[in-house]
């Protein structure tokens, strides 16, 4: 015999509904922003956006709502960084506002709350699907956009100059790089796993254009990332064409040529790199950010205080004399900021964090949930591992707003995927 249902239960059932769809809505609003207003104030809507999600999650009984505990302690060891070092300045204010004390973290806890919430919106394969397609529109548009004003200026590009018309808004030629990073995969997914010769043939043909205007946009960083990703999703779909005992056969000597390779060019350009003629002077960078982590190897320098940080330690003047590079915002390494800023630990937790995401992809995949969703936004998270060695997305400077909040729904898509294989039968997308 079948319970009849409570008052309560409805009410909660009938409010979920409500912010379910609320939250479409406004996730679909925030794409929209995102993409193509070019407005501030993006994470206060993605605040309101992961709100209305987690309220639609906890109000119906049958939604998933687990969170990886990596990402909460990765927001955790931020949040408290901050509160150590702005303790004395706050406490030493009249009347004191506790929650200052966590304000240069603040984008953490954001970044939790979208997360999460987006997750429980995107909980379907319809609806994941939907955001793929969405995602790769959006992005075609800008990278034509790219294309175009690279044309019209005779694809003349000068090192260092002003970013084109088209990239300001998304700090830049490398955070525009990072878009058509994202774009590749999701894109090539369809190449990879469809079964018609048309959409094959469609996905390959706007990968190859993604790849064409990363070239034209002229960051180097972004072409060698998209390069790996298109290398590494080639090799996936090898391998998973074959027996598993011939997979150690092929996966052997793909890693040995790859090691060599990396081998030859590192020992080839030593010169180069350790004077800081090549990666724009990043090696320089990268050394002194190393040497401030050693300084300050548990909590760091604080969210948002490298600069201050790495100029006060005196490290900086290993680079900011260099004609490459003498900028002072950013490590231009994500691993490396994080490090200097929440402290080893801080650095671990988020590793674990986008490494459990991969999994979650993966996982997903082999259990043949959403498949093509599944493999593209795995080999996206691929690509902003890689391209996060030679920049930083996640920073919480205004700049890199937009970089931000798309990489947080690449995320959300992990979450959800992995909550999706944790349900019952598969399904395929």
């Amino acid at each position: 015999m079948t319970r009849e249902p409570s008052a309560v239960s409805l009410v909660a059932e009938g409010f979920s509904r409500i912010a379910d769809a609320a939250g479409v809505v406004l996730l679909c609003w925030l794409g929209w922003r995102m993409f193509f207003v070019f407005d501030s104030a993006l994470q206060g809507r993605a605040l309101l956006v992961g709100v209305v999600g987690m309220l639609a999650c906890w109000t119906n009984l049958r939604a998933k709502k687990n969170a990886p505990l990596a990402m909460i302690a990765y927001v955790t060891i931020g949040l408290l960084s901050a509160a150590t070092h702005r303790w004395s300045a706050v406490a030493s204010t009249p009347g004191p506002a506790w929650l200052l004390l966590f304000t240069p973290a603040s984008h953490l806890a954001v970044m939790a709350v979208f997360i999460y919430g987006t997750a429980h919106l995107l909980r379907t394969p319809a609806r994941l699907s939907r955001l793929v397609v969405l995602l790769v529109a959006a992005i075609a548009v800008l990278a034509t956009q790219i294309a175009f004003d690279r044309a019209s200026s005779a694809f003349v590009y000068e090192r260092g100059g002003p970013s084109l018309p088209s990239v300001p808004h998304w700090s830049g030629i490398h955070g525009a790089s990072l878009f058509l990073t994202l774009g590749l995969p999701l894109t090539a997914a369809i190449a990879l796993s469809g079964r018609s010769w048309a959409r094959v043939l469609a996905a390959g043909f706007a990968a190859i254009s993604f790849l064409v205007v990363a070239f034209v946009n002229g960051s180097r960083g972004g072409l060698v990332t998209m390069g790996s990703v298109i290398s590494a999703m080639l090799a996936f779909a090898t391998l998973s064409s074959l027996r598993l005992r011939s997979r150690a056969l092929f996966f052997a000597p793909v890693i040995a040529v790859l090691c060599l390779g990396v081998a030859i060019f590192v020992w080839s350009q030593r010169a180069a790199v350790q004077g800081g003629e090549n990666l724009s002077g990043r090696t320089l960078i990268w050394s002194g950010t190393a040497r401030l982590i050693l300084d300050h190897p548990w909590l760091g320098v604080g969210p948002g205080n490298y600069s201050q940080a790495i100029a006060d330690s005196g490290y900086a003047q290993l680079f900011i004399a260099n004609p490459n590079y003498g900028a002072l915002y950013n490590a231009h390494n994500m691993y490396l900021h994080v490090g200097a800023e929440s402290g080893l630990i801080g650095a671990v937790c988020l590793i674990a964090f986008l490494a459990w995401s991969l999994w979650a992809c993966w996982r997903s995949w082999m259990k043949g949930n959403a498949r093509i969703v599944s493999l593209g936004v795995m080999f996206a998270l691929l690509g902003f591992l890689v391209h996060s060695g030679s920049e930083n997305f996640l920073d919480a400077r205004a700049e890199v707003e937009r970089t931000r909040v798309l990489v947080w729904m690449i995320l959300a898509a992990a979450l959800a995927l992995h909550r999706l294989s944790s349900t019952g039968p598969t399904q395929r997308v």
